[in-house]
């Protein structure tokens, strides 16, 4: 039984996964296959009805067409730029007009789908809520407890290692004078989780309320806020100071380190945002 309940969380763990892609699109397949996966997945959850799935498959099917037409050139217009601006140290406005601009396409997206989550939240009974319900919570339960498996100490050195291969996947190989960049920001992730946990939980016990209380006329006003949040990753007033002080530090931590890449880093970054540019440019022009 735990063997066929770990196969099911890892299944819907890939979905989660696939969500994601929608705005990274790392693959041309995982892309053109998410609709038909996401609704496996998600039936997988709620057991849905015949009616319930139909609705499913065409809204999923709608919001892939309009992100392939209006997002994908977006974001590959916006990676060309980035290209352009990489051939020299960036600054601080080029670097946060970035990010700025990546949040934006990533809200947008899921401001898209938030007419269909209405919709089908408001179609669940309570059976289905509830199953919707105890699987995000179970979800979340087993994040908690292997983090609360790993010592400080290996959760850190785990979070370097993140941050190195994430930055080598752009620049190449990493030199042994940037490497106190990855320390440096896994220790202040470190010592800034207790306020993202505060968040994440703020976020998800309004999630909660929004599927007990998924009837409001209101609901879709309220999941609008809502993404609008957690792409913010804004919790309440205990948080936000924290939370922008986090940011302003990231920032500067991106500068410094983009002001240390040497010339063969750079140029391995131009040629990695050209070639994503490129295939997102194809991807779009699909049918």
């Amino acid at each position: 039984m735990m063997d066929k309940e770990r196969c099911r969380r890892c299944r819907i763990g890939w979905l989660v996964g696939c969500l994601l892609l929608l705005v990274g699109c790392t693959t041309e397949l995982a892309y053109n296959t998410l609709p038909f996966w996401s609704h496996y997945y998600l039936d997988d959850i709620i057991h849905l009805t015949p009616t319930q799935s139909r609705h499913v498959k065409a809204d999923l099917d709608a919001i892939q067409q309009w992100h392939r037409t209006h997002e994908l050139p977006r974001l590959a217009e916006q990676l060309g730029l980035l290209a352009a601006q990489s051939t020299e140290h960036q600054t601080w406005d080029q670097l946060r007009d970035h990010q700025t601009a990546f949040k934006a396409r990533l809200q947008a997206t899921l401001n898209e789908m938030v007419p269909a989550t209405t919709r089908l939240l408001q179609s669940l009974d309570d059976r289905q809520a509830e199953r919707l319900t105890q699987f995000l919570k179970e979800e979340i339960e087993d994040a908690q407890a292997r983090r609360d498996e790993e010592s400080p100490q290996s959760w850190l050195s785990d979070q370097e290692e993140e941050l190195e291969e994430r930055t080598e996947r752009w620049v190449g190989h990493t030199q042994d004078s940037q490497m106190p960049f990855y320390v440096e920001m896994a220790e202040y992730q470190q010592r800034a989780m207790p306020t993202f946990i505060k968040v994440r939980e703020q976020l998800q016990a309004r999630l909660f309320g929004l599927i007990e209380n998924r009837q409001q006329d209101d609901l879709d006003t309220q999941l609008y806020q809502w993404v609008d949040d957690l792409v913010a990753w804004r919790g309440g007033k205990g948080t936000q100071t924290d939370m922008a002080i986090y940011r302003s530090r990231r920032l500067d931590w991106l500068l410094r380190l983009d002001k240390s890449l040497n010339d063969d880093q750079r140029l391995h970054l131009m040629e990695e945002l050209q070639e994503w540019e490129s295939r997102l440019q194809e991807m779009a022009e699909q049918k």
